[in-house]
């Protein structure tokens, strides 16, 4: 049964990813915790200000005590007196709706006289005299007083023993004092109330609003970050079904990759996307409308309200735009706060209320002497440098919009080859944090008595001889771990390929025990040659040296190990080196269990891994589904045949990332259709030209790689044969006909 929504936005089967914080925050209401507050310090666009509608609305619904209340800071308050009256009458609407057991009763206009007339008759007393109380204060002709007493409804209402719960939503807070100054007194009236409480904001700027030490001993914390990119895919999945938008797989990912998995703009790019009646089926649809959003869609209204905020003068923002782009445009993405302070050219206190308003919305990070800027978002780095041309350079808007599409076009595929990379990573960074004194077998960490052991063995065979090997390899303890970008640009690969992990031998917490271990995963094709491994060897000891470890242990895993000389190099280095495959092994031995990809299957699709004969399971399964429509036994082997060709061909050449085939079977009444499919970057000269049918191609082209002969096999067994690329790969598609 769905949920009634009273305050949300969306149903609760359609909020998605939040389960975790949202019990945490009814739980809060129920005081399971020795703390009356609970703070969410939210990343921006994450979704906190829904959530805490939808906790408004489960606690409504549960009838619980205790009475919760909802008030958000809106960007629309036009000053302190209108905000303390609507913050008043907020709190009598949602404690006579509660009261009356009437949702309908929680967003409605209702005026002074309303309140007192829907009072049950328990309540009719307490909210007359306040009702009477707040309209003698509004006729007083001193304001201040008349804001002091609008904040003391949750006091007024817990002295008279009624007990609440309130959830005060900061996230539309602006930059001005005024408004940061209105916010800490609601703050401090609901935290001084015995109530118990719940405050959300933006989390470079909410720990402020509860005074000088942060609530720290009243409240927790909440941390609400960004979705991951399983959560961002569901959240796709559940918008085009809301808004009617076709989407597909690859431009699903592309959108949660390229809108950094942010509720916030996939939410707009939707309701474009169903004002506009586009589907987003292919990756020119989506950037498109995304460019289209940029320029002066929903895209462009979000930053360029938080730049007027920011540098209300025309002039300012004008030149704050050119700094910022300046600083972006920089290999580094950062300049000193010297510099920006005499761009700008602005006294002492504005400055620091600029750079303060773009570190709390995290366009930029000030830290120090050096102003940074949010290079990983996408949509921002975007609306600036378009809107640097359109309002500083002066560019032609034609102009501007043809390069923007043409640029995110041609980002698409590597924003997705780099999504393929991190997925397909071991994910070194949180395989060396679960390091806690293990010991593991030596050769784990010895390509070369792996490769002399086991080379062959299946691996149940590896495992039970593991089990037996007598010299270990002690593992630290890692005390933190996280990637190497972030200690250097040197090295720019993500925490999933290259990782420092800083702990101790035997954790035993003593100078002489400390090691830090650098970590990196390497790309080859083959077993990593000596150079490769001694580059490898000196980047690392290169950061070593820059941070100033004194205590290092390099460790290199390479695809498919390491070739004899490097190996050599590694003992000369005193360096661990490992293949995949001895990851793997370490892995399942140290964690409790390994995720595993997420496979589905349905009646007339198929997908298998690639390699290792599989394509002899998707023959069989071929075979049943062509006897369905008669074919002929000869005919049937000619599909099968064909089919093996085609899944080995996908595994040698398609480069795909994710090492599977996608396979769709259509049966119609005279033919079946067979689509084979994988994902990843394909090189040019394996692709057909415009998707045109393979006959097409240069015969002698063909016959220089093994795919050529594998196209002219199957042409000549199967009808019909197109080879074409796909925005996320490439597709086989094989019709035989029926005779």
């Amino acid at each position: 049964m769905t949920q009634q929504r009273i305050l949300a936005n969306v149903s609760r089967d359609d909020f998605v990813g939040r389960d975790a914080e949202l019990q945490q925050i009814v739980q809060q209401a129920s005081r399971l915790t020795d703390r009356r507050g609970l703070v969410l310090q939210a990343a921006p666009g994450v979704g906190a200000a829904e959530l805490f509608r939808q906790a408004y609305d489960q606690l409504f619904l549960r009838r619980g005590d205790p009475v919760p209340i909802h008030f958000a800071l809106l960007r629309s308050d036009a000053n302190p007196v209108d905000t303390a009256r609507r913050f008043f009458q907020t709190f009598l609407r949602h404690y006579v709706a509660y009261r009356r057991v009437d949702p309908s009763l929680a967003d409605a206009p209702l005026s002074s006289n309303d309140l007192i007339e829907l009072a049950l008759p328990g309540d009719y007393e307490l909210i007359s005299e306040l009702v009477e109380s707040f309209e003698r204060e509004r006729g007083a002709s001193d304001q201040r007083d008349f804001v002091r007493f609008c904040l003391t409804a949750p006091h007024r209402l817990a002295a008279a023993g009624r007990r609440l719960f309130t959830l005060i939503d900061c996230l539309g807070l602006g930059p001005s004092k005024e408004e940061i100054s209105l916010a800490q007194e609601i703050t401090a009236a609901v935290a001084k109330s015995s109530g118990s409480f719940a405050l959300a904001g933006l989390r470079r700027q909410v720990i402020s609003l509860l005074g000088s030490d942060g609530g720290s001993d009243f409240t927790e914390v909440l941390h609400l970050e960004p979705l991951g990119d399983d959560d961002g895919r569901r959240l796709v999945d559940v918008l085009a079904r809301r808004h009617e938008v076709q989407t597909n797989e690859p431009t699903r990912d592309l959108i949660v990759q390229q809108l950094n998995a942010s509720p916030l703009f996939i939410n707009e790019l939707f309701l474009a996307a169903r004002a506009a009646k586009r589907p987003l089926t292919s990756f020119l649809n989506c950037q498109r409308l995304y460019v289209d959003e940029l320029m002066g869609g929903r895209f462009y209204r979000h930053f360029s309200r938080i730049l007027d905020q920011v540098a209300p003068q025309p002039q300012t923002k004008k030149v704050l735009l050119r700094v910022l782009h300046e600083s972006a445009a920089g290999e580094a993405h950062k300049a000193s706060l010297w510099a920006w302070k005499k761009r700008l050219g602005v006294d002492a206190g504005e400055f620091e209320r600029i750079v303060d308003a773009l570190h709390v919305n995290e366009l930029a990070n000030s830290s120090g002497a050096f102003i940074e800027m949010n290079a990983e978002s996408y949509v921002w780095m975007d609306y600036l440098r378009a809107h640097y041309r359109v309002e500083v350079a002066g560019e032609a808007r034609a102009m501007i919009v043809a390069t923007t599409l043409l640029d995110t076009l041609k980002r698409a595929p590597q924003t997705m080859a780099r999504k393929y990379r991190r997925e397909a990573a071991l994910g070194l960074s949180e395989l060396v944090s679960y390091f806690n004194c293990q010991s593991v077998p030596a050769s784990l960490f010895h390509y070369d008595r792996f490769a002399a052991a086991h080379k062959g063995a299946d691996t149940e065979s590896i495992n039970a001889e593991l089990d037996m090997e007598s010299d270990l390899i002690r593992l630290p303890q890692t005390i933190y771990a996280a990637g190497c970008s972030a200690y250097s640009d040197s090295i720019s690969c993500g925490p999933e390929r290259c990782a420092v992990a800083h702990g101790f031998d035997a954790a035993d917490y003593t100078d002489e025990n400390e090691v830090v271990w650098l970590a990196a995963e390497i790309e080859s094709k083959l077993e990593a040659s000596r150079e490769l491994t001694e580059e490898w060897c000196n980047r690392l000891a290169g950061l070593a040296r820059e941070c100033r470890f004194e205590q290092v242990r390099l460790w290199l895993i390479a695809p498919e190990g390491f070739s004899p000389e490097a190996c050599e190099l590694l003992k000369e280095r005193d360096a661990y080196g490992s293949s995949r495959r001895q990851v793997e092994l370490l892995t399942a031995r140290i964690k409790s269990e390994i995720g595993a990809a997420d496979e589905r299957a349905d009646e007339y699709e198929m997908v298998i891994p690639m390699g290792t004969d599989t394509e002899l399971i998707a023959a069989h399964a071929v075979e049943q589904i062509a006897r369905r429509v008669n074919f002929r036994p000869e005919a049937i082997n000619q599909i099968k045949t064909a089919l093996i060709e085609a899944c080995i061909n996908a595994a040698e050449h398609s480069m795909s990332p994710d090492r599977k085939i996608y396979q769709r079977f259509r049966l119609e009444n005279d033919k079946l259709v067979v689509t084979v499919a994988s994902r990843g970057v394909v090189p040019a000269n394996l692709a057909s030209d415009n998707g045109h049918d393979v006959r097409a191609r240069d015969e002698k082209e063909d016959a220089k790689s093994r795919r050529g002969w594998g196209l002219k096999l199957i042409q000549t067994l199967m009808d019909e044969v197109e080879f074409e690329r796909v925005d996320d790969g490439t597709q086989l598609r094989m019709t035989k006909y029926v005779r």
